[in-house]
This record gives structure tokens, sequence and C-alpha cells, in this order.
């Protein structure tokens, strides 16, 4: 009996540690598999490390499964023997799930950015930072109000421009930059008085009737050259007749919604004389045609000229060949701009970098993002001079939302990597592009491309400034006016000669901001706001657009101070504008590029884990319920117990 008992008390006691001892199991298992998913994380790249400062684990090389296991099984072993309680057997062991760099938006990039710059990076920098990107807040507004200007007074010459085009038409009359200049076809072709005058013409500005009397056909004033030259005459005056009436009806359309003016009232008055006029054409043309005799000929054109109407329809041509020969400053900023920006900015073109990389966007691409937002700002100035198409908004925009996380980011940016004005002193690292903080707010593939777009997007900026800047200077106002008017040539043009005025204007915004932008390069203080006084290019330098007249007048500015908003500011701007997760995608295509160029050719950081979710399974060998006399109490043979884990390891 007490054999019995004690067996039996032995069973329950046995049964009591080996649940015990499954307990621990289970607790020893899940430790070996952190610990060893611990140690394969300190097999983190070194390269990556020493030279980005981030953790993270290459993805090339043994399976992890193989080296976690690895190092799980040493841990499990450590108290093998024969009297072991917590050895066991790793039976299956998989990495569920990876957390690689460029997942969720790059967030696992960001924060390892975070912890390496929380060091460096304060909220009173933060708050400094947001203080200077301020000042650029009314630019946006700005660029909008000038480029709806633009707008409103280009629907307001439409009127004078009709009027242009019908002078061209009617009178054969063109006056621009000063001169004056006729064609032999025009409308009013035909003179029925033996000395000509121009108020016959309805042309009281002698400089213009002077050119265009010889372009005038007598033929109706004796009727005497009835030939085939006549007849080639009128018929090409019908066509131009035709192309004035259908002009006409143009200016009548747009009468009805532009801004009126009294020229344009005047010139509507006299249209119906051209339809009378197409008349007097068409019936001329049949005589000709007739078999009739020459005699009967003329004594029929004699009497239906008597309604063809030279003097009706007139032309204010007040100020023509008044103001001399003018310069367009347009078209000289258009030949300049076709050089490139680049290439009147910088002090040695020649020398800038000519680095690239093979691919352009790459994790932006693969990850699904669409790089073609791109806005091309390097041809905004070449738009504008060529086209008077005016694209100065959408270059700045909101960074209300700009908060640490953003800050962290681009101040380690600017920390790794290099630009236009700020070398990497480690040289022994080789650098794909030269200009690292460009490529993260452009995305091209070539290091002049980078460049070109950031400067360019400078140059708007201060051409919203300083264009508002010579607006309030009634002076220069008044010196583009001048200018705007011999442009124009014609006093009467109103409106032509307003938005004329206002193209000047921002063209020479555009050339002192090409100074500005030098100078920003060069590293001195350019003011963000500007007054009429601070304008270091005149008027006449303004057709003087060359890098050499642009670095000369940049170098009038003062030595950058602490206080400067200068080209990092403007690069750190930029760079707010840009969306967080293109920038984190970026900043992998850099590291990538680099790790490549420095040797490590199968690196790919977006292979490589910040965090791993791993599964395995263990068997732990029974000890107690394998004694036979607990095995033959309990009924059945328990050989081992079967666990599983599943646990998470991360740098962060």
């Amino acid at each position: 009996m007490l054999s019995l008992v004690g067996l039996v008390i032995f069973a329950m006691l046995g049964t009591c540690v080996e649940t015990a001892r499954f307990a621990v199991c289970k607790r020893q298992a899940a430790q070996a598999v952190q610990t060893g998913t611990m140690a394969l994380l300190t097999e983190y790249s070194k390269p990556l490390y020493d030279n980005y400062g981030l953790f993270f684990l290459e993805g090339a090389g043994e399976p992890y499964e193989r080296v976690i296991s690895r190092y799980a099984s040493d841990s499990l072993r450590a108290n093998n023997g024969y009297m072991s309680f917590l050895s066991g057997n790793i039976e299956e062991l998989k990495v569920k799930d990876k957390i690689l760099a460029g997942d969720d938006k790059a967030k696992p990039l960001q924060k390892e950015i975070n912890a390496y710059m929380q060091r460096e990076i304060t909220t009173e920098l933060l708050s400094k930072t947001l203080g200077k990107l301020g000042m650029m807040k009314n630019t946006e507004e700005d660029a909008k109000q000038l480029e709806e200007t633009v707008e409103k007074e280009k629907e307001d010459t439409k009127l004078d421009k009709h009027i242009v085009k019908l002078m061209y038409l009617v009178d054969g009359v063109k006056v621009s930059k000063g001169r004056i200049s006729t064609t032999r076809d025009l409308a009013k072709k035909f003179g029925q008085k033996k000395v000509l005058k121009g108020e016959d013409f309805g042309v009281m500005k002698q400089a213009v009737w002077t050119k265009m009397k010889k372009n005038i056909n007598k033929t109706p004033v004796k009727w005497s050259k009835l030939d085939a030259s006549f007849k080639n005459e009128v018929r090409k005056t019908k066509e131009v007749t035709k192309k004035a009436i259908e002009e006409g009806k143009k200016l009548k359309t747009a009468y009805t919604s532009a801004t009126h003016s009294d020229m344009a009232a005047r010139v509507i008055s006299g249209l119906s004389s051209l339809d009378g006029n197409l008349r007097v054409l068409e019936q001329t043309e049949k005589i000709l045609n007739s078999t009739t005799d020459k005699n009967e000929q003329k004594e029929e054109l004699k009497k239906i000229w008597k309604d063809y109407d030279t003097s009706s329809l007139s032309f204010d041509y007040s100020g023509a060949g008044e103001t001399g020969e003018s310069e367009d400053p347009l078209e000289k900023l258009g030949d300049s701009a076709g050089t490139g920006i680049l290439n009147l900015v910088c002090e040695n073109p020649n020398k800038l970098s000519k680095n690239s990389i093979d691919n352009a966007d790459e994790y932006a691409k693969y990850y699904k993002e669409n790089p073609s937002e791109k806005k091309d700002y390097s041809e905004s100035m070449n738009s504008f001079a060529k086209d008077e198409k005016l694209e100065l908004s959408g270059v700045f925009g909101d960074v209300a939302s700009y908060a640490m996380d953003e800050f962290s980011l681009d101040t380690y940016i600017q920390k790794k990597f290099p630009s236009y004005i700020q070398k990497i002193k480690e040289k022994k690292w080789k650098q794909p592009l030269k200009y690292g903080w460009e490529y993260i707010i452009s995305g091209e593939k070539t290091d002049k491309e980078n460049l070109e777009s950031v400067v360019s997007r400078i140059l708007l900026i201060r051409t919203v400034i300083n264009t508002g800047a010579i607006l309030s200077d009634a002076k220069k106002r008044a010196e583009c006016y001048t200018a705007a008017a011999a442009l124009v040539g014609l006093t009467g043009l109103p409106f032509l000669i307003r938005l004329t005025q206002t193209l000047i204007i921002i063209a020479w915004g555009f050339v002192e901001s090409l100074t500005d932008v030098a100078a920003i390069l060069m590293e001195r203080d350019v003011p963000m706001i500007k007054t009429s006084k601070s304008i270091k290019t005149t008027f006449p330098e303004i057709f003087i657009v060359t890098n050499s007249a642009i670095t000369k007048r940049a170098k009038k500015f003062a030595k950058q101070k602490s206080t400067s908003f200068g080209y990092k500011e403007y690069v750190l701007a930029f760079m707010a504008m840009t969306s967080p997760k293109k920038r984190r995608y970026r900043v992998m295509d850099l590291i990538d590029a680099g790790m490549r160029k420095n040797g490590y050719t199968g690196f790919s950081i977006g292979k490589s884990a910040f965090k791993l979710d791993v599964e395995a399974g263990f068997t732990f060998p029974s000890k107690f319920f394998h004694m036979p006399s607990i095995k033959n109490i309990i009924g059945r043979d328990i050989t081992s117990y079967e666990t599983a884990c599943l646990i998470s390891a991360g740098y962060l």
C-alpha cells in the first residue's frame, strides 16, 4: 500500500515539475529566438552606418532563418547535459514578415534619421527656420496677381491688335520699334484724283502718308490702262478687302467684351465702307472680263467707282515715326535664355559638375509614386520672352504643416549630401552626385539638370519680388512706358502700350533676378524683400543679358551674413514643398548610388530590413512523463512537448 501511495505521490510531483518545466521551456524558446534575431540585427551594414549613420540589415548573403536558427540553437544547447531540464530542438523557424526601409512611404528610414538627428536639432531651431520660410509667404499670392494683371491686359489689347491688323490690311501700314513700313497689297489701293492727298485716304500723319502713297494705283483717274496688270491689282485688292472685312468682324466681336476705346469705336463706324468697296471691285472684275468695248467699260467703271470710299475708315497714327528705333528687351532676354540659365548666373559655367546617376526616382517608381508630377521651371523665362507666357505661380507652396520629422529629414540631407555651395569633407567616400540637395528637390538624372531646376525656381521667386519693387517706382515705370510707346510705335493704342509696358517691367524684373541668383550662388547677401533703391540693374542694362554683365553686378552685393536668406534657405524651402515620401525615396536613391559607386555593387537599401517578425516551432523532450512508473500510471507515453512563438525585433 505504501509503495502504491508512494508511486501516486511521485507521479503527482513529477507532473507538477514537468508542467512547470514546460512553462520555463516555452519562455526559454521565445528568448532564444529573440536572442537569435537580435544577434542577426547586429550584422547591420557597416558601410551604410559609417557613411550615412543608419542601421539597416542588408538583404543579401546567408538567409535570415539560418542565422537566427544558429544563434537560437546555441542558446538552447547551452544547458545541454544528461540532466538538462531546458534542452530542446528547433523544428521550424521562418521570418514571417520583414519591414524594409522603403515600406509605408519610407517611414522606417524616417525613424532612423530621426534617431540619428535627435541630438542635433531642437524645436527652437525649427522655429527659427519656420520664421525664415515665412518671409516668402506672400510670394505666391503676388505671383498670381501679376499673372492675372498680364492676362487682363492681354484681353484688353485684343481691340488694339485687331486694329493693328486692319491698319496693315486696309492702309498697308505697319509701325513697330519706331519704324514705318508699308506693303503694296492693301484695301485702299486705288486713287481717283490727279493729286493724291493723305486726307482723301483718312491718313493725317505725313510720315505715314509719304510711304503709303507710293503703293497707290492711279488707274481710276483716267482709266487709260485697263490691261492685265490692272485686272491683277483688282483681284489682289479684292482678296485683301475680304480679309479686312473678316478682321473687322473679329474687332466687333472683341468690342462687346473688352474694355472700350475711342479709336476702336471710330474704326468700327467706318468698317461698312469695306463692304461697299468689295462690291465695286467685284463689279469691276465682271466689267473687265466682259466682251464690251473698252470705251463702254470706262463709262461703266466711272459710274460704279463713285462709290469707292477711301476716307471713311481711318486710323490714328499718332506717334508713328516720332520715337525713333527701340530695342525689344524681351527679344534680348529670349536670345540669352536660349544659352541656358546656368550659363548666365554661374561664375564658371564650365566647372559645373557633369555627374549623373543611372536611374532617377528609382524608388518613387518602384513604390508607384508619380514622378511625372515634376515641373520644368527652366523654361519659364524662355516662354515669357518668346511667347509672352507668364508662369510665376506654383513655385512656392504651403509649409504650414512643416514639422520636426520633416525638419530632421532635411537637416540630415544637408548634413550627409553635398550641394552646389557645400562640399562633403569625407574625401574617401565618393559621392554619386555633387549636387545632392538639388536632386532631392528635382529628381533629375544629372547634376546640371537638378541645379538648373533649383536655380530657375529661385529666379522666378526673385522675379516676383523685383517686379513688385520696379512697379512701385514711378520713374522706372515712366522709362518702361517710353520704351513701350517706341516699340508699339503708335500712341493711339493705349492698351497695347500698357501691356508692352508691363512686359518690359517684368523683363526688367527677370534681368534683375538673374543678378540676384548669381549673387546668391556667390553666397552674397541679397535682401529677401527689395525696395526700388535696391535694384542693381539700370534700364539700359536690361538689354545686356550676358554672364559677365550679370556676375559683375552680382558682386555689388555684400558678403552673406548669418541672418541672410541665402541659397541654403531657398533649398530648405523647396525641400519643404516637396512631399516627404518623395524626399525619403530620393535619399534612398542617393544612398544606393553612393554605396555602389564605392564598391558595394550589390547593395540595395530597398531590400534592407528595419524590423523582423519571426515565427518558430520547438520540441522539448519529456523528462518525468517518460519515466516507466509515471507512464504506467497515466496510461500513455509522452515523449516530447511542442511549443511555438512569434516575436518582433527591430532597430528602434
